[in-house]
């Protein structure tokens, strides 16, 4: 995160003053992180509130994909989350109680963690002592959306059809919906042009065309969402919620991380166990 020097200010139409300090999401160019000096494209960067922090900023601008997630979610829905206590799912659980969710049941090897402020999702599930697809009393009431975002919760949905027991997810053709911004392996080699395209486009659209189509009365309505408008809109809705209050930044406790080399691997290593806790977060500079 970083403050506008006057230099990219001179324009009147341009959206930032010198001084103001701005939050930059990733996009398809230009990249660049973990560096003290970054080029941002200012489409998608949005000012941070005078209440919130350079490290709640990055945190915020990082997690815009939870808002538009959340902002699928109708009043008095039901909703299950798959990697209820990651850095997304920590934020999309707060602003889906904002949108109205009726209930709100997380998966997580912490599930006490999920119960506490900010997250307080309804429900907690330890999914390595308790199958959510198999628990009775979601079968008998079950979910109008499932959220994954750990992977691999549509085969085991498909699993429960083929074997012809009672799903936790109502079917497309009664409301019920899938959403996913991962594929089924969250970590994935890419060798070739089609193995890039199989998990992020092939496979996705299958699926969506199959869940909508000849199989809307049994499975819910898959959307891969992990796509991105190349704008601010989304940034600046994240942003106000967190300003007056609705939205708490999580930072996974162990950070933030300091910008040495040993700091770095640490913040990777803790990424790679997928048991993050909130966000990773590399402090670059110390701001206070």
């Amino acid at each position: 995160m970083t403050q506008i020097p006057k230099e990219c200010s001179d324009d009147p139409d341009y959206p930032f003053k010198v001084g103001d300090r701005v939050a930059a999401r990733f996009t398809e160019g230009p990249r660049g992180a973990l560096a003290e000096y970054s080029i941002v494209d200012t489409t998608v960067c949005e000012k941070i509130p005078e209440n919130i922090s350079f490290e709640e900023g990055a945190i915020l601008a990082s997690v815009s994909p939870a808002t538009l997630l959340a902002e699928r979610i109708k009043e008095g829905e039901r909703v299950l989350i798959m990697g209820a206590g990651g850095g997304v799912g920590s934020h999309t659980c707060q602003i889906m109680r904002k949108q109205g969710a009726s209930h709100l049941v997380g998966c997580s090897l912490t599930p006490d963690r999920l119960l506490q402020e900010p997250l307080k999702y309804d429900e907690a599930i330890n999914y390595s002592k308790d199958d959510p697809f198999s628990l009775k009393k979601y079968q008998d009431e079950p979910f109008d959306v499932v959220v994954d975002l750990a992977g691999g919760s549509w085969l085991r949905l498909v699993q429960s059809y083929d074997n012809n027991e009672k799903s936790i997810v109502k079917p497309a053709s009664q409301g019920g919906r899938y959403l996913t911004l991962t594929p089924d392996k969250a970590i994935f080699e890419a060798e070739s042009l089609m193995a890039i395209l199989k998990p992020f486009l092939i496979i996705p659209l299958w699926r969506a065309l199959k869940s909508r189509l000849w199989k809307r009365h049994h499975l819910p309505k898959y959307s891969f969402a992990q796509s991105l408008a190349f704008e601010r809109s989304h940034l600046t809705r994240t942003m106000n919620m967190a300003q007056d209050g609705t939205l708490k930044a999580v930072m996974d406790s162990r950070g933030p991380f300091p910008f040495t080399t040993e700091g770095v691997r640490k913040a990777f290593r803790l990424q790679e166990t997928r048991h993050i806790h909130g966000k990773v977060v590399v402090q670059v500079q110390n701001t206070k």
